[in-house]
């Protein structure tokens, strides 16, 4: 079960009539559908945080009723590949993220006067949000967590019409469709494994997170719910209706491939772009910063049993996720992709799974690759890649060091593994190129989680990423096997995808150009207890 934060500022409070910016509680309550109401208060510097709902039930029981193969069983291999400063503002949502088939996802409440839930995938390898429509032909409905967004169920939604602007929001064509009395834009995405889906181009009220199983809805009644909402102030998912915002995205008519067999509705667009929804919500003022972060739990170690999946924060980073230092690489890109230069790749044996050695027999080998073989083409920070590909140049020097260390050969077959034997696999670490401006000169280069001291005297500040086994070793229930799943496999570039990321907050700083790491639980339903 994952998780999202939230804490953002209201796009229109005229339309509501409250100010969310406004440090004194407010008098207006909402009530969750079929849930008790609740009271709507917003402070300053506060956090919302919204609940973790444990996603493995959920899981299973989708498995079981669509008879769904695991993961990397041999009919969706073809299918793995994705469609191809410290503190904390003044206005930030965190929400909670959940787990499906290898990638991430978060609700989202669409349209009025009763939203409507949408999971989509949080990808920051796309910039557009997009989810199937009522009248979408064998767009996966069965497969997906909820049914087709029923537009006409919502008072404020809306279909772009460009006829004299020839202006579309997030991409496409401007032309003539025969159900409009108007011009629309129209979208189309294709993906490098098969994968396609096609919109128009569309404008309702969106908020992200809240409660799982019921949407928020305004009550004028005033103060019920009862409670004194002070000990509680931005830790209730009861506030995310607070933080809507008038969203442009792809009201999907047609959809291929995985999107129409994953778990969720559909996705959600978080590249460097105009169209991307974290963009879109700070252009609406409902974030006061560009910048969002994402944390992704680790996989479990002493137990096969999935638990929660993390938590994403938009407008910053929530440091009661920290369990250390926050460190910064350099995002290389001025736009677009999230991209990073790993400047060398280690691997360490007998595994741990924090950045530091945790016993005195880990060994550390640099596996020799130059930084032009590394990074032939750019290396992506990707969140909906579930797995990491690396250059095919590497394969050779990777693959002997790690069979050296691990006792049996590296490949991506699948495998039995005991528990002791997966925790003692090699850890991959990964350098990458610090962002400069944000060196830290007073920190100890080799006693500081995440930075390099210990395996490069000559760049100590630079940046290590651990990936233990724990994250790229992946286990089916079904086979009762482990499988690989980083590949060496790219002709030109590469991708850090989500196993990855697990086990860090990841800020996406996108002002400063950088994007800080911070080892991390990702326990999102800790920060709830203690709040």
């Amino acid at each position: 079960a994952p998780s999202l934060l939230a804490t953002a500022a209201h796009e229109d409070a005229a339309s509501t009539g409250i100010n969310v910016r406004d440090t004194a509680a407010t008098t207006s309550s909402l009530r969750g559908k079929n849930n008790p109401t609740i009271n709507r208060r917003t402070v300053a510097n506060g956090i919302l945080s919204l609940p973790v709902i444990p996603h493995r039930e959920i899981l299973n029981r989708r498995h079981r009723e669509l008879n769904v193969e695991d993961s990397w069983s041999p009919e969706n291999e073809e299918l793995r590949r994705k469609l191809g400063e410290e503190y904390e503002p003044r206005h930030q949502q965190l929400g909670a993220l959940y787990q499906g088939y290898g990638t991430h996802y978060v609700d989202v409440w669409v349209g009025k006067p009763e939203p409507q839930r949408q999971t989509v995938i949080v990808d920051t390898g796309s910039s557009v949000t997009a989810f199937p429509c009522a009248g979408c032909k064998d767009c996966g409905e069965s497969y997906h967590t909820d049914g087709y967004f029923m537009s006409d169920s919502s008072d404020t939604y809306e279909v772009t019409d460009c006829t004299k602007s020839k202006k579309c929001n997030i991409g496409g064509m401007c032309h003539s469709l025969n159900q409009y009395d108007h011009k629309v834009c129209s979208v189309r995405m294709s993906y490098a494994e098969g994968s396609s889906w096609s919109a128009v181009e569309a404008t309702d009220y969106v908020y992200a997170g809240g409660l799982h199983d019921g949407a928020l809805v305004r009550v004028e009644d005033g103060n019920e719910g009862g409670g004194d909402a002070e000990d509680h102030i931005g830790d209730r998912p009861n506030d995310a209706y607070a933080f809507e915002f008038k969203l442009a995205f792809g009201c999907q008519y047609s959809i291929t491939g995985l999107f129409k067999t994953q778990l969720a509705d559909g996705i959600m667009g978080m590249l460097d772009s105009p169209k991307a929804f974290w963009k879109q919500m700070y252009t609406a003022g409902a974030i006061d910063e560009k910048r969002f972060s994402l944390c992704y739990s680790r996989q479990p170690t002493a137990s096969r049993e999935g638990t929660e999946a993390g938590a994403m924060t938009l407008g910053g980073t929530d440091t009661r996720l920290h369990k250390s230092q926050m460190v910064y690489a350099a995002n290389k890109s001025s736009s677009g992709s999230f991209v990073v230069t790993i400047k060398a790749i280690y691997l360490r044996s007998n595994g741990g799974e924090s950045a530091l050695p945790d016993s005195d027999d880990q060994v550390v080998q640099n596996i020799g690759a130059s930084v032009s073989s590394i990074n032939s083409g750019k290396i992506i920070v990707d969140s909906g890649t579930t797995d990491t590909y690396l250059s095919r140049n590497l394969h050779s020097q990777f693959a002997s060091i790690w069979s050296e260390m691990a006792g049996r050969p590296f490949n991506n077959d699948a495998v039995d593994l005991t528990h002791d034997e997966l925790l003692n696999l090699p850890t991959i670490l990964f350098q990458l190129e610090a962002h400069a401006p944000s060196i830290d000169e007073g920190l100890d280069p080799n006693t500081t989680v995440g930075l390099a001291g210990q395996v490069d005297s000559e760049n100590p500040r630079d940046i290590i990423l651990a990936m233990p086994a724990t994250h790229y070793m992946e286990y089916s229930q079904k086979y009762e096997k482990y499988k690989c799943r980083i590949y060496l496999s790219e002709s030109s570039g590469g991708v850090l995808g989500a196993n990855s990321m697990m086990g860090h907050e990841m800020f996406f700083d996108v002002e400063k150009r950088r994007i800080g790491i911070s080892e991390s639980d990702c326990d999102y339903m800790s920060i709830i207890e203690s709040a």
